[in-house]
């Protein structure tokens, strides 16, 4: 699906490494964002819900700094994730309801270590299984961490792929494609 660009509708996202993503459930929902931050509109994450003709500010209950992903729930489509690099911080934060609220998934909260193991290392990609909701993989500079339990807990995904950055995880027909 495509949407249009105009300076009127992205005009938030001012600087170079914006991230965008369009829901998988629903093409007409599209994120869009350059950081998660205390400074004004230009560190909102923004929400469409008419596929990119206007945007809406989601309510920030983080101050993490700039985004290094979005990622979309497959079957949910209220549902979405932001992903960041910043050392000693959240690294995974979702949302239910379309940005009105986010949960950190990585078990950094407010501390600087996580707490349902995590690593603290750049998170460039996620993916939930589109079979079973519950299973998330998370690309990281360090290689793919999952969760079987949505998000409750991490561990690294010994699957016999090297420790190397994954960058992007595409789940086509029955299988996981990673970059």
């Amino acid at each position: 699906t495509l949407f249009p660009i105009t300076a009127a509708n992205w005009g938030f996202l001012n600087g170079t490494g914006a991230n965008a993503a369009i829901s998988l459930k629903t093409p007409q929902i599209v994120w869009a964002g350059l950081r998660m931050s205390n400074s004004g509109t230009l560190g909102k994450i923004h929400v469409s819900s008419n596929g990119g003709v206007s945007f809406t500010p989601t309510t920030n209950s983080f101050s993490i700094g700039r985004l290094s992903g979005f990622a979309t729930h497959p079957t949910q489509d209220s549902t979405a994730y932001a992903l960041f690099s910043v050392a000693q911080s959240p690294k995974i934060l979702r949302t239910t309801n379309l940005g009105q609220t986010w949960e950190d998934i990585s078990g950094f909260g407010s501390g600087t270590t996580s707490t349902n193991g995590f690593p603290d290392v750049a998170v460039y990609s996620l993916l939930v299984m589109p079979n079973n909701p519950t299973e998330i993989w998370a690309g990281t500079e360090i290689g793919i961490f999952s969760s079987t339990n949505n998000g409750a807990t991490w561990a690294y995904a010994n699957n016999g792929l090297p420790a190397v950055s994954i960058w992007q995880m595409r789940a086509v027909d029955d299988q996981i494609v990673v970059a």
